[in-house]
């Protein structure tokens, strides 16, 4: 009798322990009956472990931000028919006001929500959009745009259901067609070229700058050293025309004693005066 009663309450412990979910802290449940007069209605449950039976589930929904990357890319078509395709990845949360909303909204738990809901907003939200821009403007900075504008409509719509959805962003590198690359290349390698023309150009205006330069150094030098020969010059010939003398004085210090042989008529002997 005693090991009959040890089993029976081992067999209850366990079916007690099968049919209990726990919520734990950071989230929220909601408790829904599957059959009955009530089935479907939603009872908001807090942190704890709760018996639900066959009869009843309770749905978790964490109130605190949640990461999800999906692993197939979104492709959307752009306004001049390029097919572009990217990994996004969105991070969320969901209002513990609104989980009975959440709940009647969609039937289903956040991780279905996610993967199937969000998925398809996000999804024709970028195709709508992507309609309106071309290939260029996308590749030019306007994939930003696109996402912003995207991260705006999913907030509005998903924001009154108590979904709040905080950020989408892209992941990896976008797949493009075999025509978009080749373009993009093309013009990778002529930003690089012209790039390279312009700092050949910058290159040789500088040089030439340095020859003008140079150039200019050189000529005013000269210019100087001119101007101040001619001063000089001045200044020397004004000292001589006020002192007449010194002109005799340095002849005759220059003046060897030789008389000249040959002199015509008229001409005066330097520094003798014959009478």
């Amino acid at each position: 009798m005693k090991k009959l009663i040890m089993s029976s309450l081992i067999v209850l412990s366990a079916i007690s322990m099968v049919g209990c979910d726990r919520v734990e802290p950071g989230n929220v449940g909601i408790k829904v009956n599957k059959v009955g007069d009530d089935k479907g209605v939603g009872e908001v449950v807090g942190v704890g472990r709760y018996w639900t039976g066959w009869n009843t589930d309770i749905y978790i929904f964490p109130t605190f931000k949640q990461m999800k990357t999906y692993e197939d890319a979104f492709n959307f078509q752009m306004s001049d028919g390029t097919t572009i395709g990217y990994h996004i990845g969105v991070a969320y949360k969901v209002d513990p006001t609104k989980v009975t909303t959440v709940f009647q909204t969609y039937r289903k738990g956040v991780d279905d929500i996610t993967d199937t809901d969000l998925r398809q907003k996000i999804s024709d939200s970028l195709n709508r959009l992507a309609s309106r821009m071309n290939t260029d403007k996308f590749i030019d900075g306007g994939k930003s745009d696109l996402l912003n504008a995207a991260l705006k409509e999913i907030r509005d719509e998903m924001g009154s259901v108590g979904i709040e959805v905080i950020s989408l962003s892209y992941v990896g590198k976008p797949e493009y067609p075999a025509t978009v690359v080749a373009s993009i290349n093309a013009k990778v390698t002529a930003n690089q070229k012209t790039l390279q023309r312009q700092q050949e150009v910058l290159q040789r205006e500088a040089e030439a700058n340095m020859l003008r330069a140079e150039a200019d150094g050189q000529a005013d030098a000269k210019l100087k050293l001119a101007d101040a020969e001619a001063k000089s010059i001045t200044v020397r010939g004004q000292a001589l025309r006020a002192n007449p003398e010194v002109i005799q004085l340095e002849s005759i210090n220059k003046w060897n004693g030789s008389l000249p042989q040959y002199m015509t008529s008229g001409a005066v002997t330097p520094f003798i005066q014959v009478k």
